[in-house]
């Protein structure tokens, strides 16, 4: 149940950005280019990585959410079964695994990231560029799960699956996330 009476009980994402409607266009808008726009790294591999810093954050309304994007774009379903906060478990490609360590180093203690936290993204054979996005997304999420968590939604495991399917990023309807 959201923590405030103006939103419904059922409230989602669109409706704590329509309390600021001037909010609404922008963070559709990035959403879409962080999420969907061009980068090295699939619309699959950032929305694990969401759903990865939503699974640190105990932000049940964000992981259920983008881990069933994730699946709908083609990842694995085996690394959301097991999801746990050790990278080196997840049922992830090597590749990725830089990218998830930095995930958690940046959401849990950003002051502690490091160059070779990002030397190791690059050893990987990720460039700067993906590192960037990688990071856009990250901190994205770590935004949207506050923002989530911070209203209280409600994580309504049932409607996980139909969030997935329908999460749009465009600038006229902000993600669900």
């Amino acid at each position: 149940m959201p923590f405030m009476k103006k939103l419904p009980p059922k409230a989602n994402v669109r409706e704590i950005f329509g309390m600021k409607p001037e909010l609404r266009r922008s963070q559709g808008e990035m959403g879409r280019i962080i999420m969907r726009g061009d980068s090295a790294l699939t619309p699959a591999e950032r929305e694990t990585i969401a759903a990865y810093v939503s699974h640190i954050n105990r932000c049940d309304y964000c992981y259920g959410g983008h881990s069933a994007v994730a699946r709908n774009l083609g990842a694995d379903p085996v690394i959301f079964e097991n999801i746990c906060d050790d990278v080196d478990t997840l049922k992830i490609h090597d590749r990725l695994k830089p990218i998830m360590r930095f995930a958690k180093v940046l959401t849990l203690d950003p002051r502690a990231i490091s160059q070779a936290d990002a030397d190791a993204v690059y050893a990987a054979g990720w460039d700067e560029q993906a590192l960037h996005d990688a990071i856009l997304v990250i901190c994205r999420f770590n935004f949207m799960n506050r923002l989530t968590l911070g209203h209280g939604l409600d994580p309504d495991p049932e409607n996980f699956e139909k969030r997935g399917s329908s999460m749009g990023y465009n600038s006229e309807r902000p993600d669900p996330a």
